[in-house]
């Protein structure tokens, strides 16, 4: 077609489709890709007690879920805190927690110490609630 001899111009326009699906495409892409801090990454070995109880609460009830891992560092809500930062984060989650109650997990090799510093940091902190995380025994798993 000879557009131009007859004097039509096109005007350049953007097609919107392609590029909503390409956004889209990298937004599922990031969220299948991404990492999340758990306590598996952590490795965390929880000791076992038989009167465990599962968590059994919703995501909006939960408390704020400080973990002490075996080398000693400690972890607020999958976010680790510097020692010299430990007394004030524990007292901001302990402020904003329903309750103010905490669950408190540390790991079965962890230092004693360093979990009963955390202990009486979140009791100074005013924690009113403060539950020990431990996992029930596996059944029948003689060894």
């Amino acid at each position: 077609m000879r557009l131009a001899k007859l004097g039509l111009k096109r005007t350049p326009e953007v097609q919107m489709a392609p590029l909503i699906d390409v956004v889209f495409l990298l937004l599922i892409f990031y969220s299948v890709t991404t990492q999340f801090v758990t306590d598996q990454r952590l490795k965390l070995k929880l000791p076992e007690a038989k009167t465990a109880e599962s968590a059994g609460r919703g995501q909006q009830e939960k408390p704020p879920v400080v973990t002490v891992a075996a080398d000693g560092s400690v972890w607020i809500d999958d976010r680790q805190i510097p020692e010299a930062r430990l007394e004030e984060e524990i007292q901001r989650a302990v402020k904003r927690a329903k309750n103010r109650a905490i669950i408190l997990k540390g790991d079965k090799g962890a230092d004693y110490g360093v979990v009963v510093h955390v202990l009486d940091l979140a009791r100074s902190a005013g924690a009113k609630s403060i539950q020990m995380s431990a996992i029930k025994p596996q059944k029948g798993g003689g060894g």
